[in-house]
């Protein structure tokens, strides 16, 4: 099994898991709270499914990163600009990768002392769903990056690349838009996540049976 075919099946299966896990189960199982101290309430509440979930989630979320930084370095190339594009995007999935391991890794922290030190915990809580903000913007140019070396490349079927593109750049217009009202932001995310997430799928599909 070579790189290409890995980064294939994750960039397939990882986002689905992701929507599962993250927007599915985890609000299911564990709930959604408000506010950094509604949040570490509902998993002290139950640590050891947010223990089991935290670790799936970052099992997946953080394949899901791998995959992109798999195919993207396998197109590294300083000598084409391609392949210098490709380089950039794998640097920038790397860090994505980074951040998610540290974001999801200091939920334990919370699971296993935060009973006794809760304002500790719900500083720890707040700050690493701040992080997740830099995890989107990582995700977001590392799309612009990779979709636009893709395209140049023309080795995988140019729509899934242009819907890399595309995904990053509608993420991108989002990010600029960070201001408006909340009501509004809470809406206009969803129709870019859901191509981030499809277009990720799409890729892995194309990317199987493209040239090497």
């Amino acid at each position: 099994m070579n790189s290409k075919t890995v980064s294939s099946w994750i960039l397939i299966v990882a986002p689905i898991l992701f929507v599962l896990i993250v927007f599915i189960a985890w609000p299911a199982v564990i709930g959604e709270g408000e506010t950094a101290a509604e949040s570490v309430a509902l998993v002290l509440d139950k640590p050891t499914l947010s223990g089991i979930f935290t670790l799936i989630g970052t099992i997946v979320f953080g394949s899901l990163a791998v995959g992109y930084t798999l195919l993207a370095w396998s197109r590294a190339d300083g000598s084409t600009t391609e392949g210098t594009l490709a380089s950039i995007a794998a640097m920038i999935f790397v860090g994505m990768t980074t951040i998610i391991f540290i974001a999801l890794g200091t939920t334990y922290p919370i699971i296993g002392e935060g009973g006794e030190n809760l304002v500790e915990a719900e500083w720890i809580w707040a700050v690493s769903d701040s992080m997740f903000a830099a995890v989107f913007l990582a995700w977001t140019l590392g799309n612009v990056v990779l979709g636009a070396a893709l395209l140049i490349e023309n080795k995988i079927n140019r729509i899934a690349s242009g819907l890399v593109l595309f995904a990053g750049i509608l993420m991108v217009i989002l990010h600029l838009l960070s201001g408006i009202g909340d009501s509004l932001g809470e809406v206009i995310w969803i129709v870019p996540m859901l191509l981030t997430i499809i277009s990720a799928v799409v890729l892995g599909i194309f990317n199987l049976p493209s040239e090497s």
